[in-house]
Formats: C-alpha cells, structure tokens, sequence
C-alpha cells in the first residue's frame, strides 16, 4: 500500500511539473508583451507596496528616496531590455551561435550585477535604520528582486 502511495503522488508530480512547463512559458510570453510604462507601473506598485509594509518612521523615511529613485532607475532599465527583447525577436534566425549566446548572457549578467549593486548600495543605509522585524521584511522584498523572473 505505502509502495502505491509513493507511486501514485510521484505520477501526480510529473504530470504536474509537465503541464505546469507551458503555463509558465504563456506567463512569460504574455509578460513579455507588456508596455514599457506598464512595466514602469509594476515596479513603482511593488516600490510603493515596500514602503507600506515598512509602516517607516519619519526618521526612516528620510531614508527611502535614495532606494526609491534606485527601483525607479531599475524599472526603467527592466523596461529597456524588455523593448529591446520585443523589438529584436527571441526566436533564433538560422543556427545557433554559441559564441554569440555567451556574451550575450555575459552582457545581461553584467548588467544585473551593477543593477544589483545599485540597489544594494541604495537600500544600505534605509536597512541600517530598520528594526529586526522591518529588516527581515525587507530582506524578503529584496530577495524577491533578484528572481530571474522579476525582471
């Protein structure tokens, strides 16, 4: 019985991984297809959801326009290369060029990581004025923007 079990709730997660592969290509796809101003609008939603959850002090409030304009600045880039992407087509034009791939992914790497940097540099000195609970919420909020699919 424990062996069927274990059978029947592995069958139920590969069925499950296989269906829910082209659920999150649609997702992608239809996120793809958004507007650079959407785009922009999703991340001033999530700045402006951040600040909320925060419930800052005015002390701490003097501290969020730097990280503020820095998600501004990130939302306008993630706009960018969303455009470029449309723009350019994501579909290969004949063979793959693998040379071409890597420093295309080296470029985007790159340009995440001084992404990264700017926002960490902007959100030191509002974490620095958290308490241990905002901290942790905002260490998650954080985290959430490094998902490769929050771009």
């Amino acid at each position: 019985m424990r062996k069927a079990l274990v059978l029947f709730t592995t069958a139920a997660l590969v069925a499950g991984s296989a269906l829910a592969g082209p659920a999150l290509a649609r997702d992608r796809m239809d996120r793809s297809e958004l507007s650079a101003n959407q785009i922009t609008d999703q991340y001033a939603a999530r700045t402006a959801r951040i600040k909320a959850d925060l419930r800052l002090t005015p002390e701490q409030a003097k501290n969020w326009p730097g990280f503020e304009s820095a998600m501004n600045d990130l939302a306008k880039a993630s706009a960018d290369r969303q455009m470029a992407m449309q723009t350019t087509g994501t579909q290969p034009k004949g063979p793959v060029d693998i040379i071409e791939q890597m420093r295309r992914q080296a470029k985007y790497m790159s340009e995440r990581s001084v992404e990264r940097k700017t926002i960490a540099d902007a959100a030191e000195p509002l974490y620095a004025s958290l308490d241990d609970q905002q901290k942790r919420r905002f260490a998650a909020e954080l985290m959430n923007l490094s998902r490769p699919d929050a771009d």
